[in-house]
């Protein structure tokens, strides 16, 4: 019993930065899993695929933030999500850094939507979030942040931008979506003795809202003009054995598309 109730404290205590770790592990443990026994986990659990969230996925521009596709791209994630975590779960409280965190994974997803057709998973976004906010943090204060923290955050964000722009299959549109989207939250939220309330932080929420929902209604309005997107998706429901789904998005492309006879034959080759 003594032992049960050492490891209840210890849970206890967890910041929300290492309970986000404990996840993004687990969620590639299960990963693994998943690969060893069937084979396309990261799709099977939500990554970022254009063609699924157009067809009303959206819950993928959210899930994609706790997969990742290899060890290495875990652990550079959660070193980083845990340098930066702390910190900004310190100046903003609990609730805030949840909100900043959040948000800024679904913008830098959002973003990846738009302008990246390939799949993509990682908490880079959200976690590129983390270094807007610290952009915040100096914007307010700069010669404190300077005080505490020198320039070393700076040439951090600098790098990983240039990193990212040198190196290939690297998400840049979600790493520039989530430091954007992490700045101007972070503006919208105040820090943690400010109120969230405040008149003057309503347009900036409004903004963080559009910075959100824009890119993913025009990237939605661009792949449901796109016959591929109706046949993609059925194709990839109809593999993992959701037939009806298959079926309903197959009828939804020749509904939208009477006049091209490759959906119709589509239907045919899912009747067999």
């Amino acid at each position: 019993m003594a032992n049960l109730n050492y490891y209840k404290s210890k849970l206890k205590h967890l910041t929300l930065t290492e309970w986000l770790i404990g996840i993004n592990i687990f969620m590639f443990l299960l990963t693994q899993v998943i690969d060893f026994t069937s084979g396309g986990a990261l799709i099977k659990l939500g990554a970022k695929v254009n063609f699924l969230i157009g067809m009303g996925e959206f819950w993928r521009l959210l899930t994609s933030m706790f997969l990742h596709a290899d060890l290495m791209h875990l652990i550079f994630n959660m070193l980083a999500l845990y340098i930066l975590g702390k910190d900004i779960e310190r100046f903003f409280g609990k609730t805030k850094f949840l909100i900043l965190y959040f948000v800024s994974g679904l913008i830098g997803s959002a973003f990846s939507y738009l302008l990246v057709s390939n799949v993509s998973v990682g908490a880079s976004g959200a976690i590129f979030g983390l270094m807007g906010a610290n952009l915040f943090l100096y914007k307010i204060n700069p010669t404190v942040y300077k005080r505490i923290y020198g320039t070393d955050f700076l040439v951090l964000i600098g790098l990983n931008l240039i990193l990212g722009l040198i190196r290939p299959n690297i998400d840049m549109a979600g790493h520039v979506g989530g430091l954007i989207g992490g700045f101007t939250t972070a503006f919208a939220l105040g820090l943690r003795h400010e109120s969230m309330k405040s008149k003057k932080r309503i347009p900036l929420q409004i903004a963080v809202v559009l910075i959100l929902l824009v890119p993913v209604t025009i990237a939605t309005g661009i792949q449901r003009r796109k016959p591929e997107t109706f046949a993609s998706a059925a194709y990839y429901h109809y593999s993992v054995g959701h037939i009806k789904t298959a079926h309903r998005y197959i009828d939804q492309g020749i509904d939208k598309f009477p006049e091209l006879d490759d959906l119709k034959l589509i239907k045919d080759a899912l009747n067999p």
